[in-house]
């Protein structure tokens, strides 16, 4: 039977393994919204400019609205946040598959001996760089979303397993 040690660490991996997934996923839904916030400025921008101009407005209302709109295209162009969402997902795919590894090791832990179950977690442990390896480049950590994708994560299997908090 698994150690004490070994229990923990398979806990802590699954636990780790599933706010990872939450935090991938939580920082691609809000990259998302970016993306769409941006592309529908640009819409309503461009709108709004060309109706000025046909409506006869004031000069200087086309050129605010050409501006905002040019800042929005660079901003959008510069930060890509679409594409980061798309990282950041495939991120949070890999690392909902690993915390399914992780469940399956779980699950088997009482038939595995001490030294199957610490290699099993290395094996794992050593699978968590390349779940996120698509994660962008210098990419801010939020820590109160990291927080709060912790707190969820136990939530969940805390509840699952009924394990005491």
């Amino acid at each position: 039977m698994a150690s004490d040690h070994s229990v923990s660490q398979v806990w802590l991996g699954l636990l780790d393994a599933e706010r990872m997934s939450r935090y991938y996923q939580a920082l691609a839904v809000r990259m998302q919204r970016w993306h769409m916030a941006l592309t529908a400025s640009v819409a309503f921008g461009s709108a709004g400019a060309m109706s000025s101009l046909l409506l006869g407005a004031p000069d200087w209302v086309a050129e605010v609205l050409a501006t905002a709109v040019a800042a929005a295209g660079v901003w959008t162009f510069y930060y890509g946040h679409a594409s980061k969402a798309a990282m950041l997902e495939v991120a949070a795919e890999r690392c909902a598959e690993l915390t399914l590894d992780w469940r399956d090791l779980w699950a088997r832990l009482e038939g595995v001996g001490d030294a199957e179950a610490w290699q099993a977690v290395q094996h794992l442990r050593r699978q968590e760089p390349t779940a996120t390896t698509k994660v962008p480049a210098g990419l801010a950590v939020r820590r109160r979303l990291n927080k709060k994708c912790a707190e969820e994560a136990y939530g969940v299997w805390g509840h699952e397993y009924a394990v005491a908090s």
